[in-house]
């Protein structure tokens, strides 16, 4: 990485690469526009790094969890809410008696 006070330009060039801006860009920008860039990319990092940790956090609980007490080890909705939704299901009992409510009446039909 080049020396900021000793070759800035080239620096700032470094600087911006890194940030993710092209070659061709890094001409036409002021240090300004470089350095907003640089910050948003930081940000984008600092993101990064803190969902890979809460993603790691979690895995670690939840793998306690599964070792201690596998009773209470949550389903994925339960554990990640924001991420995945319930998926209801209709009672099997229920759609037997509509089943059998329906085949009757099918029959009294057939049979009039």
């Amino acid at each position: 990485m080049p020396d900021p006070e000793a070759n800035y330009p080239q620096y700032l060039v470094h600087t911006a690469l890194t940030a993710g801006i092209p070659w061709h860009r890094t001409g036409d920008m002021t240090t300004e526009e470089v350095a907003q860039v640089v910050h948003a990319r930081q940000e984008q990092v600092k993101e990064q790094a803190q969902l890979m940790a809460w993603i790691a956090y979690n895995g670690a609980a939840l793998t306690g969890v599964a070792i201690n007490e596998p009773g209470k080890f949550p389903e994925l909705e339960d554990a990640f809410p924001s991420l995945f939704e319930r998926e209801t299901y209709q009672d099997w009992r229920i759609m037997k008696e509509r089943m059998e409510d329906y085949a009757r009446e099918k029959e009294r039909r057939k049979a009039q």
